[in-house]
C-alpha cells in the first residue's frame, strides 16, 4: 500500500482542522475542491488564456491514446469518397481570430506534407495574418523541394497551452509526412491542479516562497517532460518524423516590472527594501563593487524569488565587460517569478521547461532546434535581444527566418537524408513587405509601452516603422489624437477612420485590443521619432492633452485606468484589470501600493493651483498613526498622519509648484511591521480555495484620489500648513 504524498496529508490536515472546528462549508468547500464530491466545479467562461470550456493544465496522460477526436483544433474531419479533409467548424467562430484563416484543409495529395503546430510565436504574432512562420517554411522548403511540391500546414494558435498535446496526436489523421512543434512558451503554471496547489501549500509552510518556486518549477518540468513524452510516443507509433523548437526570450531588452520581495520569513522585508534602494543609489553613483555586493545580499535574503537582484547584478557584469555573468543574471530575472500563481505573467521560455524538453528529446531521438544556441550563434554569442524579438518572446523576422531556416534543415534531413546546415539554406528574401514591417515595428512599441518597457525600446521600434514606410508618420499622428482624445466616442473618432483608410489589417487589429491611456512614454518616443524625419507633433499633442485633460477644464480621477496606468504600477493596477480567470481578481476593488512609492500624474496649468482630494489608509498591521509624504513634481510638499481607518484629507498646492502639461504626485508610504507568517497563511488559504492569493506586503490603500482648480475649491493652503494636514472625515 502506497503512502499518500506529504503534501497531501497537508491538506488532509487542513480539512480535518476545519471539521473539527465545526466550520462545515469551508469542509465541503475543500473537499469539492479536492474532487472527493465530485468533480471540482469549473468556470466554463474561463479564458484565461483565450480558450473556452477547456482546462489548459489539464495533466497530459501517461501514455498516446489509440483513437483520436474528430477535431483538430477549429477543424472538423470530413470524409468524402474515401478521401479526408478539414473543415473549419461554425460554432468555433470565437477561436477563429487565434488559429491560421484557413477555412478548408483539403485531402492529403502527392505534396509532401509538413505540420507546423505551435503557439502564438509559431503563429507569428503582430506580423500574422501577412506573414508568419509557416509562410516562411513554405517558402524555405519550395527552394528545396521545388514550388507546387511541399505543403504547410499551419496550426499554430495564439494562447495555445498545454492542450498542444490534443492538437499534435489529433494532427495525426492529417496524414503529415512531418511534424514541426514549435511550442513551450505558455507551459507555465497558471491554473494549478488540486495536487500542485497541495505542493505548493505544502512548500510554502516549510520552506516559504523559495520552496514554492521549486515545486512549480518541478511541476512546469514534469508537464514539459509528459506532453515531449506523449507526442514523441504517438509519432513514432506511426513513423513519422517529429521536429521540437526549443523557444528562446529576450533577455537583453525586455524587463519584468521591478517589485518588492514577497513576505519573508523573519520580518526581513524591510532589510530587502534597504538594500534596493542602496544598491541602486550605488549604481547611479557608479560604485559598481558596491552595488553587486548589495545585490547579492538582497538575493540571499529572498532567495531568488526577485527580479530585482538579477537586474542589479546583470547591470555589474555588463559594465565590468563580463558577458557570461550578465547573461546568468538575466536568465535567473526571467526564471525568478517563476512561482507566481497569484497573477498573470508575460509568457516565456523557463529554463526548467528548456531542460526538460533537451532531455526528453533526446530519449526519443527527435530532431530539435535550439534556438538559445541558435541565436547565440547567429549573435557570435551577444545575448538575444531587439534584433531578434519584437517583445519579450515573439519574433522579429530575422527571428522567424533563423528559425524556420533551422528547422527546414532539419525536416531535409529527416525526409531526403540530406544534411544542409541552416545557415546554407536561403531565407533572407523571406519577409514581409516594407509596409507590413513598419506595421509591425510600430504595434511592438505599443505593445512594449503598454508593458512599462523603456523608453529607449519603444524609441527604437518607432524610428523603425518610420524606417521601413513613411506612411506609418500619419498612422502615429492617428494614434495620438486617438489615445489622447476621450471627449469623442472611439467609433466616431475621425482618426480612427483614418487607422481603418491608411493601415492594413494589422493596424486594424490594432482597434480591437488597443486600450485608451494616457501613453505619455509612448507618445513621447513617437514624438521624439517624428521629428527625426521632420515632423513636428509635440506642440499638437500637448495642446490636446490640456484641451482633453487639463485640471482647469475637470476633475480628474487619479485611480481611473486610463491616467493610473501612465506611470510603471502594474502591480497596483491590478484591481483595475480583471482578467477573465476569477483567481486573478483582488478581493479589494480599490488601489493598493506595493511599493513605498505610488505615482500619479494630472495635466495641470501654470496658472492653476491643483486641489487634491485623498481617502486611503495604513493596512491593518500598522500599529500606530504614521506621516505619508506628499510629493509634487519632485518636490515634497507637505505630510498627512494615517493609520489603519479610512480617512480623507484635502489640500491645495499653489499655481507656483504646478507645470503646465504632465505633473506627478508622489505618495511616499511609511513602512510598517510586516506580519509575514499571517500573511502567508491568508495568501496559503486562499490558494487553496481557489482565490486571490496575495504574497506581497501593502504599504497602503487608497479608496479615492481625485484632483481639480484650486481656485474652484475653498480649503486650506497646502503652503501653509504643517504635518499633519487637516482631515475632514
Amino acid at each position: 500500500m502506497h503512502s499518500p504524498p506529504e503534501s497531501l496529508k497537508t491538506f488532509a490536515n487542513r480539512i480535518a482542522r476545519a471539521a473539527v472546528s465545526g466550520n462545515a462549508a469551508q469542509v465541503i468547500s475543500w473537499l469539492r475542491i479536492a474532487g472527493l464530491l465530485g468533480a471540482p466545479t469549473t468556470d466554463p467562461t474561463n479564458t484565461s488564456r483565450g480558450v473556452s470550456v477547456v482546462d489548459l493544465n489539464e495533466a497530459p496522460a501517461s501514455t498516446p491514446p489509440e483513437s483520436y477526436g474528430y477535431h483538430v483544433g477549429i477543424w472538423e474531419r470530413e470524409v468524402v469518397n474515401g478521401k479526408v479533409s478539414f473543415v473549419r467548424r461554425r460554432e468555433t467562430g470565437p477561436e477563429w481570430r487565434f488559429w491560421a484563416d484557413v477555412d478548408r484543409i483539403e485531402p492529403k495529395s502527392e505534396k509532401t506534407r509538413v505540420l507546423l503546430i505551435g503557439e502564438s510565436v509559431a503563429r507569428g504574432f503582430l506580423y500574422d495574418p501577412l506573414f508568419n512562420p509557416a509562410m516562411a517554411l513554405q517558402m524555405i522548403l519550395e527552394s528545396q523541394f521545388g514550388a507546387g511540391k511541399v505543403e504547410v500546414i499551419d496550426l499554430a494558435r495564439s494562447n495555445l497551452g498545454f492542450q498542444i498535446r490534443e492538437v499534435g496526436i489529433n494532427a495525426l489523421q492529417m496524414e503529415p509526412d512531418v511534424t514541426v512543434i514549435f511550442a513551450g512558451n505558455n507551459w507555465y503554471i497558471t491554473n494549478p491542479l488540486m495536487s500542485e496547489i497541495a505542493e505548493i501549500d505544502e512548500a510554502i509552510s516549510k520552506q516559504g516562497i523559495a520552496g514554492a518556486k521549486q515545486v512549480v518549477e518541478a511541476q512546469i518540468a514534469r508537464h514539459a517532460r509528459h506532453i515531449v513524452s506523449d507526442l514523441s510516443a504517438a509519432y513514432e507509433s506511426k513513423g513519422i518524423p517529429l521536429i521540437w523548437i526549443i523557444p528562446e526570450f529576450n533577455l537583453r531588452d525586455w524587463r519584468d516590472p521591478i517589485t518588492n520581495a514577497p513576505y519573508l520569513v523573519n520580518g526581513l522585508n524591510k532589510e530587502w527594501l534597504d538594500l534596493m534602494e542602496e544598491a541602486q543609489s550605488a549604481l547611479r553613483d557608479h560604485e559598481v563593487q558596491r552595488a553587486r555586493l548589495l545585490a547579492e545580499k538582497m538575493i540571499e535574503i529572498d532567495q531568488g524569488v526577485c527580479v530585482a537582484g538579477f537586474y542589479i547584478l546583470a547591470e555589474c557584469s555588463r559594465r565590468a565587460n563580463d558577458l557570461e555573468g550578465e547573461w546568468k543574471y538575466l536568465t535567473l530575472a526571467r526564471d525568478a517569478t517563476s512561482w507566481n500563481v497569484s497573477r498573470p505573467i508575460v509568457p516565456r521560455a523557463y529554463s526548467a521547461m528548456q531542460e526538460a524538453v533537451r532531455d526528453q528529446t533526446s530519449r526519443y531521438k527527435n530532431q530539435v532546434v535550439d534556438l538559445p544556441v541558435l541565436f547565440r550563434e547567429h549573435l557570435n554569442g551577444a545575448i538575444p535581444d531587439r534584433r531578434l524579438f519584437l517583445d519579450y518572446c515573439h519574433l522579429t523576422t530575422l527571428g522567424i527566418q533563423l528559425s524556420m531556416r533551422a528547422a527546414a534543415s532539419c525536416v531535409l534531413r529527416a525526409l531526403k537524408g540530406i544534411d544542409i546546415p541552416w545557415h546554407a539554406l536561403g531565407g533572407e528574401h523571406v519577409a514581409p513587405t516594407p509596409k507590413i514591417e513598419a506595421e509591425a515595428s510600430l504595434l511592438a512599441a505599443i505593445l512594449n509601452a503598454h508593458c512599462a518597457q523603456p523608453y529607449d525600446v519603444v524609441h527604437y521600434r518607432c524610428v523603425r516603422a518610420l524606417h521601413h514606410s513613411r506612411h506609418i508618420a500619419q498612422l502615429m499622428l492617428n494614434y495620438m489624437d486617438l489615445q489622447t482624445r476621450i471627449s469623442v466616442p472611439r467609433r466616431m473618432s475621425e482618426a480612427e477612420q483614418e487607422i481603418w483608410k491608411i493601415g492594413s489589417p494589422l493596424m486594424l487589429g490594432l482597434l480591437d485590443w488597443n486600450r485608451k491611456r494616457l501613453d505619455s512614454s509612448l507618445l513621447n518616443a513617437m514624438i521624439d521619432a517624428l521629428k527625426e524625419v521632420g515632423i513636428e507633433a509635440r506642440e499638437r499633442v500637448e495642446q490636446l492633452c490640456r484641451e482633453e485633460h487639463s485640471i482647469a477644464s475637470a476633475e480628474t480621477n487619479l485611480l481611473d485606468y486610463y491616467y493610473c496606468s501612465a506611470v510603471d504600477q502594474s502591480q497596483s493596477l491590478m484591481w483595475l484589470n480583471y482578467s477573465a480567470d476569477k483567481r486573478f481578481w483582488p478581493d479589494a476593488k480599490y488601489y493598493r501600493a506595493y511599493l513605498p512609492e505610488s505615482r500619479f500624474i494630472f495635466v495641470g496649468e501654470a496658472s492653476c493651483g491643483v486641489h487634491l482630494c485623498l481617502t486611503c489608509r495604513l493596512p491593518k498591521s500598522a500599529a500606530r498613526e504614521m506621516s505619508i509624504g506628499i510629493m509634487l513634481n519632485g518636490k515634497l510638499q507637505g505630510e498627512i498622519v494615517a493609520g489603519s481607518e479610512w480617512g480623507t484629507w484635502e489640500v491645495n498646492f499653489p499655481d507656483a509648484v504646478v507645470q503646465e502639461g504632465l505633473n506627478e504626485i508622489v505618495l511616499c508610504w511609511p513602512r510598517p511591521e510586516f506580519e509575514s507568517a499571517q500573511a502567508l497563511e491568508k495568501a496559503r488559504l486562499n490558494l487553496v480555495e481557489s482565490k486571490f492569493p496575495d504574497f506581497y506586503p501593502i504599504f497602503g490603500e487608497i479608496h479615492s484620489f481625485t484632483a481639480s482648480d484650486e481656485r474652484q475649491v475653498s480649503t486650506t493652503s497646502a503652503s501653509q500648513v504643517e504635518s499633519p494636514l487637516t482631515e475632514v472625515a
